[in-house]
């Protein structure tokens, strides 16, 4: 493993975090729920690219990359973030 690479990507994801949690101050409400998904989606990419995800994980990536690239429905998305930690818990 690269530790090297997996530091610089980690770093990346917090700055990425970081400015999305300011960037709430003057975005909609309902792209919090999407800067989430994405920072999930991003860390579960950064764990595909160092050889860290199980088959369960890697099928908790495709939901959560189906959902970032859906509509941003409220109801839909409610009901199928609900399915997303349902499978989360189980892997847990």
């Amino acid at each position: 493993m690269d530790k090297n690479k997996l530091k610089d990507d980690l770093f990346y994801l917090l700055a990425f975090m970081l400015t999305s949690a300011r960037g709430l101050y003057d975005e909609p409400l309902d792209y919090g729920v999407f800067r989430l998904l994405d920072a999930s989606g991003r860390l579960l990419e950064i764990m595909k690219d160092h050889d860290l995800l199980n088959d369960r994980l890697m099928s908790l990536k495709n939901m959560i990359d189906g959902e970032r690239e859906s509509s941003m429905d409220n109801e839909q998305q409610r009901e199928r973030l609900d399915e997303i930690i349902l499978k989360m818990t189980r892997e847990m």
